[in-house]
């Protein structure tokens, strides 16, 4: 059993290719001593990828968790795997927070905050390679 102050955390995600990125999400959010203040995509087809976190945030009840569109690395994917889990959900559909500038809410995230942030990677790191060339 978790006691204390739960840990600010920011996942940067590239969720949407296979199933790990989208468990991985899940069981942050049920994880006491975590507290996610951002989750922000990358990699390709960013718009797919920020739709299924903001869904999965929104049927979780989190919609107090902002989401954020990262930086593109590579070629743009037109579909993938969970898009039919997502097919008519738009991003204006989530009730939270939605940056369309994931890197710059990574940077207002950490260095807004009165406590340490601890930021989980969990694919291509493109969105911290940038926000740390902006804010070393």
């Amino acid at each position: 059993m978790h006691s204390g102050k739960p840990i600010p955390v920011i996942l940067d995600t590239d969720i949407g290719g296979d199933i790990d990125d989208t468990w991985a999400l899940a069981f942050l959010l049920r994880c006491p001593e975590l507290d996610p203040k951002l989750v922000v995509t990358d990699f390709v087809n960013n718009d797919y990828r920020t739709r299924i976190a903001a869904k999965l945030l929104n049927t979780a009840g989190r919609n107090g968790i902002p989401v954020a569109t990262g930086v593109t690395a590579g070629k743009e994917a037109t579909t993938g795997a969970q898009e039919p889990w997502i097919a008519g959900y738009r991003l204006g559909d989530y009730p939270g927070t939605v940056h369309q500038d994931g890197v710059k809410a990574i940077i207002e995230t950490i260095m807004s905050s009165p406590d340490p942030v601890t930021l989980i990677a969990i694919g291509p790191a493109p969105n911290i390679r940038t926000a740390l060339e902006i804010e070393p």
